[in-house]
């Protein structure tokens, strides 16, 4: 006999469990849709914080550049020389030497076997360029007489006693008096006539 007919033949007339009237119908799933409410509440929970305001740089300052500086003009260069005596003078009122100062030093010149012929005179006010060290350096010149020109001015450092000859690196070097002192003084044109007689002698 099977099972299903024991329990009708035991239990036909008889109630063996009740279920209530609420249960006798199978209540859906809760819907997995929050309320209204609650979908703002969970959107508000899980909505990214506010993003930081990033701090904001300073202005880097502006960088002043210094102004261009202008180029420094070339120095002018000494005048060419043409022979193998160089003369300075230094007459600020005239370039060329006054008429009874040419002849004196033409005369004291040939004196000592030489002439202004042979010879370039420069007056020193006048020159365009007056840095000597270009003529010092290449040796331009085998005579350097000067009258009443410092040798500093010429920016050779050198020191010299007056009516002195001395060579130096192949170039003789005389320090004088202005010619119109010495023209006017018997014992500095015999001073300058023996200084030049000693340098030209010895050269």
């Amino acid at each position: 006999m099977s099972s299903s007919a024991l329990f009708q033949i035991l239990y036909q007339h008889e109630t063996l469990f009740h279920l209530p009237a609420d249960m006798t119908h199978a209540h859906a799933p809760a819907s997995a849709e929050p309320e209204p409410a609650e979908k703002a509440a969970v959107t508000e929970a899980v909505k990214p914080p506010p993003a930081e305001p990033r701090p904001s740089l300073p202005a880097s300052p502006a960088i002043a550049r210094p102004a261009p500086t202008p180029p420094t003009p070339a120095p002018l260069d000494f005048p060419g020389l043409k022979h193998q005596i160089l003369i300075l003078i230094d007459e600020q009122k005239q370039e060329n030497m006054l008429a009874s100062e040419a002849l004196f030093l033409d005369n004291i010149l040939k004196a000592v076997g030489n002439s202004t012929d042979h010879a370039d005179i420069l007056n020193f006010s006048f020159l365009p360029g007056q840095d000597a060290r270009k003529v010092f350096s290449e040796k331009k010149t085998n005579f350097f007489i000067t009258f009443g020109v410092p040798l500093i001015k010429l920016h050779l450092d050198l020191l010299l006693a007056p009516y002195t000859p001395k060579n130096i690196d192949g170039i003789w070097f005389l320090l004088a008096d202005p010619l119109v002192v010495i023209e006017e003084n018997r014992d500095l044109k015999k001073k300058l006539w023996q200084a030049l007689k000693q340098m030209f002698e010895m050269s």
